[in-house]
């Protein structure tokens, strides 16, 4: 029996990416348990209603996350390592 496909962040072009995922959670329809389980407590749900709700609030926010990430100086080749198997260290 194949499960029915569950939309992922895609709403087409324009100015609501990101809120999909939250709306989803919201729903009780999250894509893993984890992701779930971010609705279950007091602090994380009030996160996820305001970027559910708050496109600009998401977008300003995974902005700056995104710049904080690119600063983190990721290793490359011949320090890097790319794994085929993340459980293993290569």
């Amino acid at each position: 029996m194949e499960e029915p496909a569950i939309p992922m962040d895609f709403e087409g072009p324009g100015e609501s990416f990101g809120t999909l995922y939250y709306r989803s959670l919201l729903q009780g329809r999250g894509i893993l348990y984890v992701d779930q389980q971010l609705t279950a407590g007091e602090e994380t749900k009030t996160w996820v209603q305001a970027y559910a709700s708050d496109v600009s609030l998401f977008h300003k926010d995974f902005g700056t996350t995104m710049m904080k990430l690119s600063n983190l100086g990721v290793l490359t080749a011949p320090m890097g390592q790319i794994r085929k198997d993340c459980r293993k260290v290569s």
